[in-house]
């Protein structure tokens, strides 16, 4: 349940608790004043009642007061009051006077809080042969008191109702930059630093979400200022595996072709006159071949030629090719966009890094008989053109909350990070693990025309 339902429950209880005895005190209050116009009427009917008791007494008149007593009760113009003449034989016998039921139209929960105590209602008034009893009837008291009530109790359940309405919409736009926080702290654990939340006039809350938009700027720029660190340190990184690769292929290229052709000559000048020196030189010619091989793949490996010269498909199939030829137990498929736009220099040596990454961590760890590298065009939530790699097996995979961040995956992670991209690792065991990289096209080619 959340915040602000929780508050408006809260304060509807307190609303309800105080409507409650609110109610109490008026129902209270209608139950006095109903017995306060009872009394007052049996009072006047009372008084009169003792003036002609006492004229019939000297009189000697009794059956005129039982006339009076029932054009008393007959008669409309004396509310509330019902007469009954008793005799001293019958006296003890309608000392307690049975009240009529409420048909009134108030409901009964009503009838039964408003209308006094029956003794307090019932009173006599003794004469020579009896007794005269005058019995208030509160019916038409409860109706009027129910009448004139009940448009209190809905002005007051309204105004309740009206009041915790208020307080939800009022909490709702309160408690609006909380959710908003929320959902822009989601942003910034994405890796997303320009959601900014507006101020509501709120001291507090204000004062929270100014320290989050400044924290928020303040890791937006601490971020883009690690993004071009990023790719400084990898343009230097590639420009010096560059450098060793152009110094590998003109001094120990060189060296290496010098010390073959010494050898071949040595073994042309012996190869009459001592075989066994001959067969040492052509010895020598073999070595120096597969040393010379094992120095153009060390010179692929720290800088591929063939992607300055035939651009990123190209390269990457040349290094699926020469995977397949040294992994003959592991496959690996190719498909890629031929479409692909011109890519600044950083952008091409990071993905093929990343592709070739993937496939230095299958190779060493997910057992796999099957691999796959794509390479596509494609469009992000908001529209926005991106290139994405995909690196995926079918090996025995991993628990994602299992998965050590080596040195490999760290390196994907910053090449990602560094281009403005975002790198998804999908896995579970026994079922392989897939490389997912998002590279924003547009965003990459500013940021880096901005750095060179």
């Amino acid at each position: 349940m959340d915040l602000r339902i929780r508050l408006t429950l809260l304060l509807a209880l307190v609303f309800g608790a105080t409507l409650a005895v609110a109610i109490g005190f008026l129902l209270a209050d209608v139950r006095q004043a109903v017995l306060d116009e009872l009394n007052a009427s049996s009072d006047l009917a009372i008084t009169l009642l003792h003036g002609i008791v006492d004229m019939s007494d000297a009189a000697g008149s009794e059956s005129r007061l039982t006339k009076l007593a029932g054009r008393l009760t007959h008669d409309a113009a004396i509310r509330h009051l019902r007469f009954e003449v008793t005799n001293n034989a019958q006296a003890a016998a309608t000392a307690s006077v049975v009240l009529r039921s409420p048909k009134n139209g108030a409901p009964d929960w009503f009838a039964t809080l408003a209308r006094p105590d029956p003794t307090q209602l019932v009173h006599a008034v003794p004469y020579k042969h009896g007794r005269i009893m005058v019995v208030a009837d509160p019916d038409d008291e409860v109706a009027e008191a129910w009448r004139e009530t009940k448009t209190t109790m809905a002005l007051l359940f309204a105004l309740c109702a009206g009041a915790v309405g208020m307080v939800y919409i009022f909490l709702g736009r309160a408690l609006r930059p909380l959710g908003e926080l929320a959902l822009a702290l989601e942003g910034i654990e994405r890796g997303k630093f320009a959601a900014r939340v507006p101020l509501i006039g709120l001291t507090d809350i204000d004062a929270i979400t100014a320290r989050y938009n400044h924290m928020a700027s303040a890791l937006a720029q601490s971020h883009a200022e690690n993004a071009q660190l990023a790719q400084r340190s990898l343009k230097i990184q590639e420009q010096e595996r560059r450098y060793l690769a152009h110094e590998l292929h003109d001094e120990m290229g060189q060296s290496i072709s010098a010390i073959k052709a010494l050898a071949v000559s040595i073994r042309e000048r012996l190869e009459g006159s001592d075989a066994s020196l001959a067969e040492r030189a052509d010895t020598i010619c073999d070595v120096s071949s597969d040393i010379y091989a094992r120095v153009r793949r060390m010179m692929a490996r720290l800088h591929p030629v063939v992607l300055d010269e035939l651009g990123l498909i190209a390269a990457v199939e040349t290094m699926v090719d020469e995977w397949n030829t040294h992994h003959e137990d592991c496959f690996c498929g190719f498909d890629a966009s031929r479409d692909l736009p011109p890519l600044t220099a950083l952008a091409l040596i990071s993905v093929y890094r990343i592709a070739q990454e993937g496939l230095t961590n299958i190779a060493r760890h997910a057992e796999a008989n099957e691999a796959s590298i794509e390479i596509k065009l494609g469009t992000d939530e908001q529209g926005a053109s991106i290139l994405t790699l995909e690196v995926s097996d079918n090996g025995r995979g991993v628990d994602p909350a299992c998965l050590r961040q080596g040195l490999g995956l760290m390196g994907m992670q910053e090449r990602t990070e560094a281009l403005g991209g975002h790198l998804q690792i999908d896995s579970s065991p026994g079922h392989g693990l897939r490389v997912l990289v998002r590279l924003p096209l547009t965003m990459l080619i500013e940021t880096v025309r901005l750095t060179d």
